[in-house]
């Protein structure tokens, strides 16, 4: 069986709009810190990340504590946007529609099924039976994965999904038995 750790990255710093610059907060900071903590004494085989600036930054402290190098992986990227949504109303009503039909993305965005897909198929293929490892990942994706385990939950756990939080994952023989915050 397959044991995989998605780590939430810390608070991102929204003034930096690039999206793959975003630096972690003081806060962000701290959060990474206390998953280090939290996590330390799992026997992790492998530390992924998404490329993304705020998912390595979660991660390192963690990988340092393990003595294992991060690797970043670009199909680990967050759900694409399509913009930087100049009112919070317009980022809530495009995240209302994509929760409501999974296939729905505009232009220069990306649908919730296929960043699913994307980190199933990531899962699938760099993550061996029996090994146990950490995940440097996003609110939204993971919450797409919480959905394969709980159906029609994953948009409320999404909203709930704390910066910093780990979601754990049990996959055995490609089947998603198993998840829940540790």
């Amino acid at each position: 069986m397959k044991i995989i750790d998605l780590v939430r990255h810390g608070e991102p710093d929204t003034s930096i709009h690039d999206d793959f610059l975003r630096p972690l907060t003081l806060t962000g900071i701290r959060q990474a810190e206390m998953v280090s903590s939290k996590l330390q004494k799992q026997p992790y085989t492998h530390i992924f990340a998404s490329p993304l600036r705020r998912s390595v930054e979660t991660v390192v402290p963690l990988a340092k504590k393990q003595n294992i190098s991060v690797e970043t992986n670009n199909l680990l990227v967050e759900r694409k946007m399509p913009e930087w949504f100049d009112s919070s109303q317009k980022f809530t009503d495009y995240i209302n529609h994509q929760w409501l039909d999974f296939k729905y993305y505009q232009a220069g965005g990306e649908s919730l099924q296929h960043a699913q897909t994307r980190y199933i198929s990531f899962i699938k293929d760099k993550c061996k039976d029996d090994e146990h490892i950490a995940i440097g990942s996003h609110g939204t994706v993971m919450s797409t994965i919480y959905e394969l385990v709980h159906p029609g939950e994953g948009f409320e756990f999404w909203e709930s999904l704390p910066y910093g939080s780990t979601l754990r994952l049990k996959v055995n023989h490609d089947a998603y038995i198993y998840a829940e915050l540790v």
